[in-house]
């Protein structure tokens, strides 16, 4: 029962944590006064109350108040003052108190034990206080598809910077373009064609980018002084149906195949010949390049492994099936100096986790381009299936050089297609144009440049959907 009250104390709030030591010290207080009331009574000579001994004044009814006063002044260990059990200075006869010299004692021992738990519980509640990164989740995810990703993103274009913008923010001048997390200017054109690809395909189709999946992290601490957040990282995890876990891992053991077949014209590694010269050398050359061609192979069936992870809670498999664990490539993934907010981006391509093997299939035929057939609010919808998106923030803070870390859990219904997230940065013209972030619109969102925006949910709805997306 100990054991158990001690964990439900680090996840109860500081003030039922309060509420409940005091009813458990009230309680133990009372418990131990009763027993000094029943000794009272037998041996009234061995309590002394302001001189005279225990229950002298007869018919007055305060013997147990006398004897609450003795066990809370013992249980806390404050110091005796007018109660106070007697000894060989007190009383004729202190061989017959020895009972209750000995409850007095066990009641100090289990208060001062008391004490030291409710002291650690509290230690350990702050230090897991301090523990807790102070940022803040969006509650919804966004996907943007089509015009949506051509077109432009976010507003939030240097949030992720240390606040180099100019003018309005909607004015202000973008940053480079070389980590690929900028979107470009409504002015410029979608981009070329690779030019392997054929007339017909040229004509036939739209070469349309993969959608992107965004959620996005602000700093509590922006406006605060070393309220940074060092060498922040992010892992995401998602938890998939083991159907598509396996058809991932088909699909990474593929581009093992490919890459071990692309190898089989050029030199290898370490100064080893080629298949053909392989062949001209002799038998010991030739297995050379097979060893290297397995070691390969094995490389690529280990990572396939180690990004997929399944986990068996039903033996049968009657009730729950497995859960299978796969960790998503986001950009920037990890962040040296998180100061305001933090945007994390997920393209759904053909070698995303996310998406359906049919709708992966279709990226990968139509040259890594998304689909024509699917560009629209509820194909999209229909193309990821996931059950549960894990992500988890660690990092050192710069106010006291601890580990911090914070977690957020993302269901399908938390996704919104064909919507984008509204700008969080604004110029405080009062504090000289300091670029600030208001928090309050975190979960903001508008319609994707170009529209396509799916209607939304209400709660009904929505619990629905994640009650379906519960594997059985």
């Amino acid at each position: 029962m100990v054991t158990n009250y001690l964990h439900w104390s680090f996840r109860s709030s500081f003030l039922v944590f309060v509420l409940s030591g005091a009813l458990v010290f009230f309680a133990l207080t009372l418990i131990f006064a009763l027993l000094m009331w029943v000794v009272g009574q037998y041996e009234p000579h061995c309590i002394h109350v302001n001189g005279q001994d225990f229950g002298d004044e007869v018919g007055d009814g305060n013997e147990f108040s006398d004897a609450f006063a003795l066990s809370w002044t013992t249980f806390s260990t404050v110091g005796y003052g007018l109660v106070f059990p007697s000894s060989s200075a007190t009383s004729q006869r202190p061989h017959e108190c020895i009972g209750l010299q000995m409850l007095c004692t066990l009641e100090a021992f289990v208060g001062i034990l008391f004490a030291s738990m409710c002291g650690a519980i509290l230690f350990g509640k702050v230090g897991r206080v301090r523990s807790q990164a102070q940022v803040i989740f969006s509650d919804p995810m966004v996907i943007r598809y089509g015009t949506g990703v051509l077109i432009g993103g976010d507003d939030s274009m240097s949030s992720n910077g240390g606040g180099n913008a100019s003018g309005p923010i909607w004015l202000r001048t973008p940053r480079t373009r070389s980590s690929g997390d900028i979107p470009p200017p409504p002015s410029t054109p979608p981009p070329p064609p690779p030019p392997s690809m054929s007339p017909r395909l040229l004509s036939n189709r739209r070469f349309l980018p993969c959608p992107v999946l965004e959620f996005r992290v602000v700093n509590r601490l922006h406006n605060s002084l070393q309220g940074e957040i060092i060498d922040a990282s992010m892992s995401i995890i998602a938890s998939i149906d083991e159907d598509q876990a396996r058809a991932a891992m088909e699909g990474l053991s593929k581009r093992g195949r490919r890459r071990r077949g692309r190898i089989r014209g050029v030199r290898m590694q370490h100064g080893q010949p080629t298949i053909k010269e392989a062949r001209a050398l002799g038998p010991a050359a030739q297995q050379r390049v097979d060893d290297s061609l397995a070691s390969l192979a094995a490389r690529v069936h280990e990572r396939a492994r180690q990004r997929h992870q399944a986990f068996v809670e039903d033996n049968d498999g009657f009730l729950v099936n497995r859960r299978v664990f796969v960790k998503l490539d986001v950009e920037t993934p990890d962040h040296p100096f998180f100061k305001r907010v933090w945007i994390l981006k997920h393209e759904l391509n053909e070698n995303s986790p996310l998406l359906s093997a049919e709708a992966r299939r279709a990226v990968k035929l139509n040259q890594s381009f998304w689909p024509q057939e699917l560009n629209s609010y509820s194909a999209v919808r229909d193309a990821i299936q996931f059950d549960q998106i894990l992500v988890s923030l660690s990092g050192t803070s710069n106010a006291d050089a601890n580990s911090v870390y914070a977690q957020k859990i993302y269901r399908h219904s938390d996704v919104n297609v064909g919507w984008r997230f509204v700008n969080l940065l604004y110029r405080d013209e009062l504090d000289g144009g300091t670029v600030r972030v208001d928090h309050r619109k975190i979960n903001d969102v508008v319609e994707q440049a170009g529209g396509g925006g799916e209607p939304f949910m209400n709660p009904e709805e929505s619990e629905r959907n994640d009650l379906a997306t519960i594997p059985i």
